[in-house]
């Protein structure tokens, strides 16, 4: 990793250095990848199950992968949307191809002792992945990829990120698939969802030049807007009525922190998304931000 150090005469005290890193961390999605894992521990606390490394590990190495591998097809949106992530990628694609590869691998290696079952799982992002960025339907059909079906690429990778951490620690411990499950699944699925159509409402202008008709270019930012809003609290319901009787205090706010947060993030868009970071940190971030909550209620002796 030394083609990532920077030299003596950028160290000072204009933050150069600073940004840089965040920048790494980023745009090579190891950012991502911790919240992937974050995910992991979330969804064993929700469940009522010990912490365990390997969905952890198998959530950061599988987020990992996946992104990078999704970047190098989305080059020429990047192009338009973010240059700088771009530059980033194109600069080190070799690097981060080939470690992504490897890092699936692994993911798959540690999988492998906890049954078929746990091997599909992991490999959900991973096929929809590729389905979701590569062009495979037919050439007469008017689209070539499910990322450019409108609504159609949401629901495909929330469902993927929700998937993995909500049922692989189940796998694990081989336990049967209760409410608990199914309350983290939404949870994970609803919060993901909102951040890929906010994405979208973000890149509303590369999306228009590529083609690609997502939710918000059909309905304006406005109604996309209420729409997401709508949805949160649907969903807020749904989960803290499933669940109420089942999770401890801790979980229970929990839940609710991201349904706020959620909330505040497409209520606010318009001020977050005017710095490309620091949308990116906003968004990719929350399950480190709603995490570090379940740590700290935790360790503070809030029921689980």
């Amino acid at each position: 990793m030394s083609e990532f150090k920077y030299p003596a005469s950028e160290v000072n005290l204009d933050g150069t250095v600073v940004k840089r890193i965040l920048d790494f961390l980023t745009y090579s999605s190891v950012y991502l990848s911790i919240a992937g894992a974050v995910m992991a521990y979330m969804a064993c606390q929700l469940q009522g199950l010990a912490l365990s490394w390997q969905t952890m590990a198998i959530m950061f190495l599988v987020t990992y992968s996946v992104y990078n591998i999704d970047r190098k097809a989305d080059e020429d949106e990047d192009s338009i949307n973010h240059s700088e992530r771009y530059s980033f990628t194109k600069k080190y694609e070799k690097f981060l191809f080939l470690s992504s590869i490897l890092a699936y691998l692994f993911a798959f290696l540690l999988a492998f002792p906890y049954g078929f079952k746990a091997l599909l799982v992991t490999a959900i992002p991973l096929v929809s992945g590729l389905l979701y960025s590569f062009a495979w339907l037919p050439s007469g059909f008017r689209y070539r990829r499910l990322k450019e079906i409108p609504s159609v690429k949401n629901l495909v990778i929330a469902t993927a990120w929700a998937s993995t951490p909500a049922f692989l620690p189940s796998l694990v411990y081989g336990q049967a698939m209760g409410d608990l499950v199914f309350v983290t699944f939404i949870y994970f699925f609803s919060l993901v969802f909102v951040n890929t159509v906010i994405f979208d409402m973000r890149d509303i202008e590369g999306d228009s030049v590529s083609g690609i008709e997502t939710i918000p270019v059909l309905l304006g930012a406005e109604k996309t807007r209420i729409l997401l809003i709508c949805l949160t609290l649907l969903s807020g319901y749904f989960m803290i009525n499933t669940s109420i009787q089942q999770l401890g205090i801790a979980s229970l706010l929990v839940l609710a922190a991201g349904v706020i947060y959620a909330l505040c993030y497409v209520i606010f868009f318009g001020r977050i998304t005017g710095n490309n970071s620091l949308c990116d940190l906003m968004a990719d971030g929350q399950f480190i931000i709603l995490g570090g909550l379940l740590i700290v209620a935790t360790g503070m002796g809030v029921a689980a």
